[in-house]
């Protein structure tokens, strides 16, 4: 796209000078009539939702049983559901899907959904678009990040993110873990693999936002990810990373975050990697400073959600089992603890003994549990 495109977008938002972008220059998309590919799933299929607020009763009058296990995210191959339903009737808060899903996930997940308390569950996927997407045998190919960024105006990159999020809510997907807000440097993970807007900052937060704005438009919550930033870092699946200096990370990096934040994205996924001159060798999401900083700049209202727990950056250089890892995070400040082996009702019964034990807050976890109850009402 042209930057006079680009420039007249900027000057219609109304956000602080330092990002200047924001979501209420972006026209509305067109309507889901005008919308091809996936047909609408059948009423037969769809659960109706309960999940009405306080259906539950407030998470201040659970047990320590139920707040334990709303704090997990648990990953699910698409085609293996049945593996996590003892995990939902428990009431975890939500799973992330893996995997080819079936042609049939739709009534799947709505099964899911039947038997979840309050037939709440904050189902999720990776829906970056390129190289990282699960639902594309479903919903269709969307093209990578870096190839919108090259081929579309922020408009239009909204009214794809909507195409999109609206085939991921018929499907029964509620919350999409994109769009990723780290910036492309040259070489790196996030340019050689697409997964990245743009290499100027505020640049890329318009289209962070403008992609954010789409999906919920379609009743989807974005995750922004992986605070952050730096997508200079070492790739946290294979191996520890860390980013440049928190000093520097403040000019540049997390600029599209904070565009994020400020025009009011559902969540946010920490990063692995290790800040320098914040958290020393610790990942960002173990670390209490780099939490806690990342909640002074999101707000009381983003849910804060770990990436996966069984990447190298976690149990292989810290040591750590997914229970530990879990723990760890939600102490120091997480609110969804996003795990994909092992038994999701044995690490629930390690946070329950970190509740127990003072470790983690009962208020504390009340709160995240709140956070997760809003973003499953949508």
């Amino acid at each position: 796209m042209g930057i006079s495109s680009e420039f007249k977008y900027v000057a219609a938002c109304s956000l602080s000078a330092a990002v200047g972008v924001a979501l209420i220059g972006i026209p509305a998309p067109a309507s889901a009539d005008q919308i091809n590919g996936l047909a609408a799933v059948s009423a037969a299929t769809r659960v109706e939702p309960q999940n009405r607020p306080g259906a539950l009763g407030d998470p201040a009058t659970w047990t320590d049983k139920q707040l334990a296990a709303q704090l997990l995210l648990v990953g699910a191959t698409s085609s293996q559901l049945k593996k996590v339903k003892s995990a939902v009737r428990e009431g975890i808060g939500g799973i992330v899907l893996f995997g080819t899903p079936p042609a049939n996930l739709a009534s799947k997940l709505a099964g899911l959904r039947a038997i979840a308390p309050g037939n709440r569950l904050l189902v999720s996927s990776d829906e970056e678009g390129g190289r990282v997407q699960r639902l594309a045998a479903l919903i269709g190919k969307m093209p990578s990040a870096k190839s919108i960024g090259q081929t579309k105006t922020p408009e239009q990159t909204r009214a794809l993110a909507f195409k999109f999020g609206k085939r991921m809510k018929q499907i029964g997907i509620g919350t999409d873990l994109a769009p990723v807000a780290d910036l492309a440097y040259a070489g790196s993970w996030t340019d050689t693999d697409g997964r990245a807007f743009k290499s100027n900052p505020k640049r890329n937060g318009v289209y962070v936002t403008a992609f954010a704005a789409g999906l919920k438009d379609a009743g989807v919550m974005a995750t922004v990810k992986h605070w952050p930033g730096g997508g200079a870092v070492t790739d946290t699946h294979v191996a520890g990373g860390k980013t440049p200096r928190w000093s520097k990370l403040k000019k540049r990096d997390l600029v599209p975050f904070q565009a994020a934040f400020a025009a009011g994205v559902g969540g946010v996924m920490v990063s692995h990697a290790s800040i320098p001159g914040l958290t020393g060798g610790v990942p960002g999401s173990q670390s209490r400073p780099a939490l806690q900083a990342l909640r002074g700049q999101a707000g009381d209202r983003t849910l804060i959600i770990t990436d996966s727990l069984a990447m190298a950056a976690v149990t292989t250089v810290m040591e750590q089992s997914q229970s530990q890892a879990a723990v760890r995070a939600l102490v120091n400040g997480a609110d969804l603890a996003l795990i994909q082996s092992g038994s999701p009702l044995k690490i629930r019964n390690a946070i329950i003994r970190a509740m127990e034990n003072g470790r983690l807050p009962r208020e504390q976890a009340v709160a995240s549990a709140r956070r997760i109850l809003s973003a499953q009402q949508g």
